[in-house]
């Protein structure tokens, strides 16, 4: 009987796991065929160069594996070398891509500097309008204060470099968690695959001068997942326990700059709960609940001392404001990039909340009574799948630009969507990343024909990310949190070697 429910959950595990491949699956093939005019690309150039994306990837990683050997003998010398690289790139281009943050970017940066200079940012008007709505960044604002203070008490001052330094040694440990698990998954080959793979994501190079939730992030799935496998491997009942305080931490610091970084955790306890090993789901289930409840308090504490937590609760955006975002029903209807939509000024037209939130969940009744017909739906979702997946800049650039959209500089002149090298970087970048999905479904597929489960978590933590995009507003900023687990799946893939 014991055994036949072990069977029963692996099977349910591997089929978790192959959901990966039917999404990414449907969003390579949108993005390269879908018809739909958002971001002008050219179908037939995308297509040739995600062809040759494709080759020219499954040939480096061909590459990588004929020289295991030299990997294995080089491998903390490779490690190191490939941090410092992306360090100094990173902070090299937050100079040379230096700007004044804007819209949410800006009020999270004036709030955090209001704290750290005044003692609070409630009393500002534009603070108060903006954070009573958009509660969900309260927490970055406390990240940022933090950053500020600590190094306003060394004597630096410059708060922009201050949040790019920090932002970078995030990335930086992302990339290492990120490479130290695929050492444990796939050894020395996956490891040495997936810093190929790295580098095939440009965007990379860049990102933490967006000093955005996007980037700052982006290294905690990979955080948690390292934790976890670190958990696992434990010999002790004292290191497990440590590992689940930090896989917690990493989880709710996380959340606090952007909540979808708990996909991540929760991915961990399915495959752990489907595994069998009810004592470390436990385990981290109470480690992960201690962190949010404790944490939770301390931040609506000090929330407290800022807002009304009665002007929150009465004036924040609800759940069914972003999920009607989520459903649009025209072609023309905005919800991230799609027309200028009213979505906003629907919602903050309701005075009472309880008026509001039975406003907003009859539209959303209405929106699913809509699309109960396939074709409706898959003519939105592919729509939405195209807006959220279908730029492999991942609109970074967007945050970066706003300050000033003039191209004035050779790197601007690629990555401003004005700047005459744009059209090859988003053709160049989004076939990069279709070659990425397409990778990591063949990687999930390789898995599943081994039964192996080793690499679940990060294939559910993508399904994860791919149903939650579905649902939820959207822009092509979203997914890129998730980027770097993407490039973990794709470096599990293990080319056929070619006979001599």
């Amino acid at each position: 009987m014991i055994a036949k429910s072990r069977k029963v959950l692996m099977g349910l595990l591997l089929t978790g796991m192959g959901l990966m491949i039917p999404c990414y699956l449907f969003t390579a093939l949108n993005t390269l065929f879908s018809p739909w005019e958002l971001y002008s690309r050219n179908h037939g150039i995308l297509l040739a160069l995600t062809a040759l994306c494709m080759a020219g990837l499954v040939a480096a990683l061909r590459a990588a594996d004929r020289h295991e050997a030299f990997f294995a003998r080089h491998e903390k010398k490779i490690l190191i070398a490939a941090a410092v690289l992306y360090f100094s790139v990173q902070m090299i281009m937050a100079h040379v891509l230096r700007f004044i943050p804007k819209t949410d970017a800006e009020q999270c940066f004036t709030a955090a500097q209001l704290l750290v200079d005044t003692g609070t940012f409630g009393n500002n008007e534009r603070s108060w309008i903006y954070f009573t709505r958009c509660s969900n960044n309260i927490g970055f604002i406390y990240v940022l204060a933090s950053i500020f203070r600590f190094f306003g008490m060394i004597g630096w001052h410059d708060r922009f470099l201050q949040a790019a330094l920090v932002c970078t040694l995030l990335f930086t440990v992302g990339l290492l968690c990120s490479a130290r698990i695929l050492r444990r998954l796939g050894g020395v080959k996956a490891q040495a695959r997936l810093l190929i793979l790295f580098s095939s994501c440009l965007p990379f190079l860049y990102c933490t001068t967006e000093l955005y939730t996007d980037a700052f992030s982006l290294a905690f799935p990979s955080m948690i997942l390292y934790c976890a496998l670190r958990i696992k491997e434990s010999p002790s009942f004292r290191l497990r326990v440590l590992w689940a305080i930090l896989f917690a931490l990493s989880s709710f610091i996380g959340a606090q700059m952007r909540f979808t970084a708990v996909i991540a955790s929760i991915a961990c306890l399915i495959v752990w709960l489907f595994a069998g090993r009810i004592s470390l789901t436990a385990l981290c289930a109470a480690a992960l609940c201690g962190a949010f409840m404790l944490g939770g308090a301390l931040t609506d504490a000090e929330t407290a001392r800022h807002l009304n937590p009665e002007d929150v609760e009465r004036r924040s955006l609800p759940l069914m404001h972003y999920i009607a975002m989520g459903l649009p029903v025209q072609v023309d209807e905005g919800y991230g990039q799609y027309g200028e939509g009213g979505w906003y000024i629907f919602t903050t037209s309701f005075e009472d909340p309880k008026e509001r939130d039975a406003a907003l969940l009859e539209e959303v009744i209405d929106r699913i009574y809509y699309l109960r017909y396939p074709s409706r739906l898959l003519h939105m979702m592919s729509r939405k799948n195209l807006s959220t997946f279908g730029n492999g800049t991942f609109m970074l650039n967007e945050v970066i630009e706003a300050d000033e959209p003039t191209p004035d500089n050779p790197i601007k002149q690629i990555i401003f969507e004005t700047g005459a090298g744009y059209p090859a970087y988003y053709h160049l970048t989004t076939a990069l990343l279709v070659a990425q999905m397409l990778l990591a479904c063949l990687a999930c597929l390789q898995a599943i024909r081994r039964r192996d489960t080793s690499c679940a978590a990060i294939m559910i933590a993508l399904v994860g990310a791919f149903m939650l995009l579905c649902i939820w507003e959207t822009r092509g900023r979203y997914f890129f949190q998730f980027q770097m687990l993407l490039l973990c799946a794709a470096a599990l893939y293990a080319p056929r070697m070619r006979k001599a």
